[in-house]
């Protein structure tokens, strides 16, 4: 059973040189990562409209937007849900779209 955090990802974020998720698990672990140091990163959007970006195990690809590796490892079954637009957010740039 997976633990959902629902607060910012704690660990800084190690992606490729040029600042870019990587696009793959082999070319994490080419990079010297462990599948324990692995994440992915999906996108997903709430029945009131507001963004999350969800933080778990490197298995996850409905909705990728990406990996990203930390140096601390993880159990594979910890998420971290973060919020990056509330629904109010999404409401308030909607509303300024159709001004």
């Amino acid at each position: 059973m997976s633990k959902v955090y629902t607060t910012e990802f704690p660990f800084d974020e190690m992606r490729k040189h040029t600042g870019d998720y990587y696009d793959s698990q082999t070319e994490m672990a080419r990079a010297g990562f462990k599948v324990s140091q692995m994440w992915s990163i999906v996108e997903a959007e709430d029945d009131d409209g507001a963004m999350y970006y969800y933080y778990g195990p490197v298995h996850h690809y409905v909705n990728l937007i990406g990996y990203v590796a930390t140096n601390e490892h993880h159990d594979g079954e910890t998420v971290y849900e973060c919020c990056i637009r509330t629904a109010e957010e999404v409401a308030e740039a909607y509303e300024d779209e159709e001004a």
